[in-house]
């Protein structure tokens, strides 16, 4: 993951130099009368409904970024299928998806055991102006259509996968987030806050211009009346830096460093407005023993307490959208231990492609569900296979 850090360090300090000081005010500030739930929700830093911090649960958001293969699902086995929130249901967790390495059979069976699954694009290209180039088609094909691919690989209906989060958090501004809602996308988690920490920022809608700080990428001005924003609430690493994404920490050299900065930062959250917890990394990040025991350690303390409670993004929007006492938390039926989906069975199916097969001049292996591989190897603008590749450029 030490790569995958520079590239985002580098990536982000590339785009924030190209951004305006201040963004052109396009859609109306909001009107809190005018904006009401469950469809609409000013960016604030009020918990939803007027709950009182001890009547709220502190949500901690789980969120893996990128391609599900067989090294990564261990770590999922292991740290997330058998561990109970406070009602005595499993808690969730959201998966971010990108095509390359993807194992569809894995998927399949982590949305069958009520995880959320989410778009994180095709491709995931490092070349930030393709992200910045205020192209709605490019995002249609690479957010849309990999929703597209999880569909038709692992038989995921597109109805269930309601979010997205843009490579490298490169927010594309208005031309992302209308591809996002012509394509019925419900909400994005790509854009950080380091100004609305503590007290953090809940969740809010686009109907009207967000006071949201903007960090990375390009944000949007224009109103999307419905379309909510998880905002990602900045930690605080060992060197007192800001970082998104917990891979991009500096975390110390031993699982006690990775467990207090979890802590330190978890409890600005539970101390104070409640805004939820997000633990926001790609799963490399584990393979380090030493970030794999702080990481468990955490998650063990977290399932000890009775009003903390691990949920999907989908899930927390829920409650967002009906802001639920906890002690009525049993009334929540999203939260409960019913699972809201028809398991989708999976005849696996192992497809090898040599290198004239792939766009990259290498072997690729997928594995996909109930139905036979494609000819070539599926990618951007041919997610079915059915043409021969052309040579990959980033």
């Amino acid at each position: 993951m030490a790569r995958y850090a520079i590239i985002l360090a580098l990536i982000v300090s590339a785009a924030a130099s190209a951004l305006p000081a201040a963004r052109e005010k396009i859609a109306p500030y909001c009107n809190p009368t005018q904006c009401t739930l469950p469809d609409c929700l000013c960016s604030s830093l009020e918990i939803p409904g007027g709950l009182t911090p001890a009547e709220t649960p502190q949500t901690v958001l789980i969120t893996y970024d990128d391609a599900v293969n067989v090294l990564n699902y261990v770590n999922y086995t292991n740290l997330i299928f058998n561990r109970i929130n406070p009602n005595g249901c499993n808690i969730k967790a959201t998966y971010f998806l990108s095509h390359e390495y993807n194992n569809y059979t894995l998927v399949n069976d982590i949305y069958n055991r009520g995880h959320e699954i989410a778009s994180h694009s095709i491709t995931h290209r490092t070349n930030q102006d393709f992200w910045l180039a205020n192209n709605v088609d490019n995002w249609d094909r690479e957010m849309a259509d990999m929703r597209t691919m999880v569909e038709y690989y692992a038989g995921i209906p597109q109805s269930a996968i309601k979010g997205a989060r843009a490579p490298f958090l490169l927010m594309g501004g208005d031309a992302m987030w209308t591809s996002l809602s012509n394509n019925g996308f419900e909400w994005d988690c790509s854009w950080p806050t380091r100004n609305y920490v503590d007290p953090g920022m809940w969740p809010y809608t686009l109907d009207f211009l967000s006071q949201q700080d903007c960090q990375i990428g390009v944000c949007p001005t224009e109103s999307y009346p419905g379309k909510w924003v998880v905002p990602m609430i900045d930690l605080f690493d060992a060197s007192g830096n800001p970082c998104a994404m917990v891979d991009t920490c500096i975390v110390g050299d031993t699982a006690d460093d990775v467990y207090n900065l979890l802590l330190t930062n978890f409890m600005k959250h539970y101390e104070g407005n409640r805004s939820p917890y997000g633990l926001f990394l790609h799963a490399a990040w584990l393979l380090d023993t030493n970030h794999l025991n702080g990481y468990r350690r955490f998650l063990d303390f977290l399932t000890t307490k009775d009003d903390v409670y691990l949920v999907s993004i989908s899930q927390l929007l829920d409650w967002v959208k009906s802001p639920t006492p906890l002690s009525q938390i049993n009334t929540l039926a999203s939260w409960g231990c019913d699972t809201p989906i028809t398991p989708i069975s999976c005849n696996e199916r192992r497809c090898a492609y040599d290198g004239t097969k792939t766009p990259f001049g290498s072997e690729r292996i997928m594995s996909i569900c109930n139905r036979g591989c494609p000819f070539f190897y599926p990618w951007y603008d041919n997610i079915y296979g059915t043409n021969p590749p052309t040579p990959w450029v980033p």
